[in-house]
């Protein structure tokens, strides 16, 4: 299994988790390691899966911890993390990210079905 981050995951993993972010990462890439679709698909978003992980500065499990959108892309065994947030951040996505979203899928898609 290969993980993939986006520079926006990878940016806010640093800003949320700070001196854990490894920690965290890990964790996530444990449980998908585990099981890949674990997550629920996010309707409307070209099946990006959400997941959550534990936020250990906040000393919660899962439910109290992190969000997280990714994309498990079969033919390659590869998992692309796209996007984190907290749990008390936002509730739903934004039209504008949902957009931008839907766009990375597609060109993740075009470029995994290349070799």
């Amino acid at each position: 299994m290969v993980f993939i981050e986006s520079r926006g995951f990878t940016k806010r993993l640093l800003e949320l988790a700070k001196d854990k972010a490894d920690e965290v990462l890990g964790n996530m890439q444990r449980d998908l390691l585990q099981s890949p679709l674990r997550g629920s698909v996010v309707p409307g978003l070209a099946g990006i899966r959400k997941g959550r992980a534990r936020n250990p500065g906040r000393g919660k499990g899962k439910r109290g911890g992190f969000r997280y959108l990714y994309l498990f892309v079969v033919r390659k065994n590869h998992i692309h993390l796209l996007f984190l947030l907290d749990k008390d951040e936002q509730e739903d996505l934004s039209q504008p990210e949902r957009v931008i979203l839907r766009r990375l899928v597609a060109e993740i898609e075009t470029l995994s079905t290349r070799d």
